[in-house]
């Protein structure tokens, strides 16, 4: 007779579970890497846009071209405004995802650990019915002697 946990289809519907909730939690991942990596990109043309007007100053130029970069830098700054706000939204729902992610890995090592001690208390069983028939049959030996 060989080993079968009862709660087998429970352990791999907990399984699908935690694969199915670490998808999505990878995929927040990469949905925050992607809205953060654009902030990133907003804030270095703000910083460039900024060197240039700075140079601009020192080398002298036209208050036309000052306020041509001074508008740049206007609606630079909502659009930074904008991706910082779902920066700060993918963030949270990464950390959700994670959080949920932790919470089904953790079920899942439950349902093993109990998978793991029934199995050892299967072999356990399994070496004292051995030994109890060994022992009846060195009995069995040594009454037909």
């Amino acid at each position: 007779m060989s080993f079968q946990f009862t709660l087998q289809k429970v352990l791999q519907y907990r399984e699908r579970e935690k694969n199915t909730v670490q998808a999505k939690y990878q995929e927040a991942v990469d949905q925050f890497e992607v809205v953060a990596t654009q902030l990133y990109e907003l804030l270095k043309r703000k910083e460039d846009i900024e060197k240039q007007a700075r140079e601009q100053v020192s080398s002298g130029t036209s208050i036309y071209s000052l306020q041509q970069s001074q508008m740049k830098l206007l609606r630079l700054q909502h659009e930074i405004q904008v991706k910082q706000r779902a920066t700060q939204v993918a963030r949270e729902n990464m950390h959700v995802k994670e959080q949920d992610f932790i919470s089904k890995s953790i079920e899942v090592k439950k349902y093993e650990k109990m998978k793991e001690i029934k199995h050892e208390q299967y072999k356990a069983e399994e070496k004292r019915l051995e030994l109890l028939q060994m022992d009846e049959l060195s009995i069995r030996l040594f009454a037909n002697r």
